[in-house]
């Protein structure tokens, strides 16, 4: 089992997450609680458990917990930035040259373009969606596949329900931001958002519809993958990481199998940004959270730290994908934070000199002298090294149709949800807009300014949306 946590020196919130189904998994006990003695000296805490990014919502279960500075505020800085960025595509008036106007006997408007005004004068609700099947399931909410009923697209909707929320404001202002950095993030590697709605019972956040499931999953039926698949998939996630430190300025955290997806295609899609934190300014992070496994030593050890710990968290998952376990693993928690503190790291004999030295330089304590430390000086290196000597990172990067991924998800129906688990897909679907309601955003979606809420509704433009479906492929 892994399990998430987050605290900092006032106040500390862990999870536990069920099983990650291996013989080899290390902690066997929900009972088994373990928080570092620097950071826990007379500090209380509670159990809770919150929705999964993946849309099983199984294994680790990331909660929202983040207690970095002023999120809200860089939530709004966000928000701000992408209205700049809009406001740019249009010119000044006094670039358009003179202007004439005609005096016409009736409105018109061409029929090609009639559904879209419709749809621009009309905001979008969930009972504009027909509810499929259940992805995922955690205490908060659940992860629906769905269909937009006026276009037969495929969705993955995740639902989060606002009365849990609401007994944990912390939860909200996360949500926001994850919302905020999904609307920012445009990469062929990391998940589309389209739409997010809320309603009076829960927010809504349309997501893309990653058909091939989870690469744990993958990894829990081969029990280990051979090195050119996972040099692969590691490829893209340094193309999806190198995005988010460098363009979006964006701290992950929670890099893992659980929060890998592959899409029709087999391509690697990274998910869950709930414990993400912006920090464009090139500021420290300084909130303890995490997967234990797979938490970089400074996390660890309480110390402010910055995009290094994505790399370690990298490191952490090539060798998982190459051995099938982590590389620090115990009987409990405080063994296995112990092992990654204090431990040399072992590397099994059969792995390739290639992959021995990527993982030792990705897997080093000190990270001003881990491969990744000095982005973006490193980013070359990690190109150049040669575990990634079968790639072609040009044609990666642009997606290329003659890539072919190692990993060729079997999808007969993506109605069906071949590669998710049954646990979740035979679930019963319940009744839109069920549950307890809270004050503010009513049935349409509208809202008060003062609604803790407000300005979470997000609709991506059209042209974003047939281009993201059109090259995803099987929609």
């Amino acid at each position: 089992m892994a399990a998430v946590f987050a605290f900092d020196e006032s106040e500390m919130d862990m999870d536990f997450g069920r099983s990650r189904r291996r013989s080899v998994s290390s902690v066997n006990s929900r009972e088994d609680i373990w928080a570092p003695s620097p950071l826990m000296d007379d500090q209380p805490f509670a159990a809770s458990e919150h929705l999964a990014g993946s849309y099983n919502g199984s294994n680790s279960i990331p909660i929202i917990a983040e207690v970095d500075e002023a999120v809200s505020e860089i939530t709004d800085g966000v928000a701000k930035m992408g209205s700049y960025l809009k406001n740019q595509q249009f010119m000044p008036d006094d670039s358009l040259g003179t202007s004439y106007q005609v005096d016409i006997s009736s409105d018109y408007i061409d029929s090609n373009l009639a559904g879209i005004a419709d749809g621009i004068k009309r905001k979008m609700t969930t009972s504009d969606f027909e509810y499929i099947k259940v992805l995922g399931k955690g205490a908060y909410g659940k992860v629906l596949l769905v269909r937009e009923k006026a276009t037969g697209r495929l969705y993955a909707q995740k639902q989060l329900k606002k009365a849990s929320m609401m007994v944990r404001k912390k939860l909200v202002e996360q949500t926001k931001t994850e919302r905020a950095i999904l609307e920012s993030v445009r990469h062929p590697y990391i998940v589309k958002l389209f739409y997010a709605l809320q309603d009076q019972h829960r927010l809504y956040l349309f997501l893309e519809y990653a058909q091939g499931g989870e690469l744990f999953s993958h990894l829990a039926s081969e029990k280990m993958l051979s090195e050119p698949v996972v040099s692969f998939y590691a490829a893209e996630l340094v193309l999806a990481l190198t995005h988010l430190h460098t363009v979006v300025g964006v701290v992950y955290r929670d890099l893992k199998p659980e929060n890998c997806l592959l899409d029709s295609q087999g391509h690697l899609v990274l998910t869950d940004f709930g414990l993400s934190k912006v920090s464009s300014d090139g500021g420290e992070c300084k909130t303890f959270l995490g997967t234990p496994e797979y938490m970089a030593p400074e996390i660890l050890l309480g110390k402010p730290y910055d995009f290094a710990v994505d790399w370690w968290s990298l490191g952490a998952l090539c060798y998982d994908l190459l051995t099938g376990t982590p590389p620090f693993t115990g009987n409990n928690y405080k063994r296995i934070v112990e092992k990654i503190q204090k431990t040399k790291l072992v590397l099994p004999y059969y792995i390739t000199a290639e992959a021995k030295d990527f993982l030792t330089r990705l897997l080093r304590k000190e990270p001003k002298k881990r491969l990744g430390g000095n982005i973006p000086d490193d980013l070359s290196t990690i190109r150049k090294h040669r575990f990634f000597r079968r790639i072609d990172w040009a044609k990666l990067e642009r997606r290329d149709p003659s890539v072919v991924p190692p990993i060729v998800p079997i999808i007969t129906n993506p109605i069906l949800a071949e590669n998710f688990s049954d646990e979740f897909t035979s679930m019963a679907l319940s009744p839109p807009g069920s549950g307890l309601e809270i004050p503010g955003a009513d049935q349409n979606g509208s809202y008060s300014k003062d609604d803790t809420f407000a300005n979470f509704t997000f609709t991506a433009s059209n042209s974003f949306i047939e281009n993201a479906m059109n090259n995803v492929g099987g929609y």
